[in-house]
């Protein structure tokens, strides 16, 4: 058995670090989820050259970490990733003498030194979210675009005539409602105080979530 120390590793003391600050720890995690969710929202709307931020309240912000579950989750997952690589690795080397003495050879190098490899893993982590979140976007707006999507009815309290094409729903947010409509190229933001009802018609041609 190699006597390796696992608590020295970067996930050892992250870990410690968990267990000591919690409540810390889930709050700059909601953070950061909510920060995904906002990017993924400023993408998607910017495709039709919406400033969501101008639209949105405090409320909103606090909601975009449940508003698009699976996007948050994708951009995430390199970090799931990342943190289940090191586990393996701290398994691998408590384990395996020869490949623990293999790694402690490669430590003194740049490429491998402890101190570059979390900025390293951190920027890869941001870098994909980022990109991520955009590619996914723009995949979701062409979609939309296309007339694949959420079709909605919506009924004006005021009364006044629907349009004879039912639009497609871009999303929501507390105050205001952001509907596309394919033939007219249009893309629409009506307060949710002008609506009285909004009706999901039929089925989705195509998952967008």
């Amino acid at each position: 058995m190699s006597d390796y120390p696992a608590s020295r590793t970067q996930s050892g003391r992250l870990a410690d670090f968990a267990r000591q600050h919690p409540t810390l720890v889930l709050t700059a995690g909601y953070v950061v989820l909510t920060l995904v969710g906002l990017v993924y929202s400023a993408w998607l709307f910017l495709y039709f050259r919406i400033n969501i931020i101008e639209y949105s309240e405090t409320s909103d912000f606090l909601l975009a970490a449940v508003r698009a579950p699976l996007v948050i989750l994708l951009a995430i997952l390199p970090a799931l990733i990342v943190l289940l690589v090191g586990k393996v690795v701290a398994w691998a080397r408590r384990k395996f003498p020869r490949y623990d003495a293999r790694y402690k050879r490669n430590e003194g190098k740049w490429w491998s030194a402890e101190p570059l490899r979390g900025p390293i893993w951190i920027a890869f982590i941001v870098v994909y979210a980022i990109l991520f979140t955009q590619l996914y976007a723009k995949r979701v707006a062409s979609a939309i675009r296309a007339g694949n999507g959420r079709k909605v009815r919506i009924e004006f309290a005021n009364g006044a005539p629907q349009s004879a094409e039912l639009p497609t729903l871009i999303g929501t947010t507390g105050s205001f409602i952001f509907l596309y409509y394919p033939a007219a190229n249009e893309t629409r933001i009506i307060p949710f105080d002008a609506v009285s009802s909004i009706t999901i018609a039929g089925k989705t041609n195509k998952p967008l979530r």
